[in-house]
């Protein structure tokens, strides 16, 4: 293959989504102008998709899964687009984020945490470099975690603010 390119898994959740791509096809002994074919999609799609340029879609992931016979599975590649998209958040939670910045009050509670919005930088820092240490997230969801609190606290400086009420459990 002239220009096969190696495909780091690691390197990002698309990466990962890519490199489960092209394992899965090899795996059928597929070229990519044959899965283009099944999917009925181009093979620059394909090749695209399994390089980490271009991001799938729900409707492309789907097709995948017909193609592999994966739907429903815990390997799927709908499962895996959804986990790509939300990320290290639970599903709802960019919507919510949303609500939260157009808000007049927020109220909050929290037991043993900090919340979010009330995080320093280097908290919510420590708070994810724990949870990559778990193996509960990549570092790339931790940086995506801190990014997402600064971008969430942005709503208490807006202009007018919001009014917060926090109840934070003594510990």
């Amino acid at each position: 293959m002239v220009n096969r390119r190696e495909l780091d898994p690691e390197a990002s959740p698309a990466a990962a989504f890519g490199a489960h791509m092209r394992r899965s096809r090899e795996e059928q002994g597929w070229t990519q102008e044959e899965l283009a074919e099944k999917l009925d999609y181009s093979s620059q799609h394909i090749s695209a998709v399994e390089t980490a340029r271009k991001p799938p879609t729900l409707r492309f992931s789907r097709k995948l899964d017909q193609a592999f016979g994966l739907a429903g599975s815990v390997d799927s590649f709908e499962r895996e687009w959804r986990d790509m998209r939300h990320g290290a958040l639970l599903e709802g939670f960019p919507e919510f984020v949303t609500y939260e910045g157009r808000s007049a009050e927020i109220r909050l509670y929290e037991v043993g945490v900090v919340p979010g919005l009330l995080q320093t930088p280097e908290y919510t820092s420590a708070l994810a470099d724990s949870a990559v240490k778990r193996g509960a997230i990549t570092p790339e969801q931790a940086r995506e975690r801190v990014a997402i609190v600064a971008d969430r606290q942005a709503a208490l400086v807006r202009k007018p603010p919001p009014h917060v009420f926090a109840v934070l459990d003594e510990s």
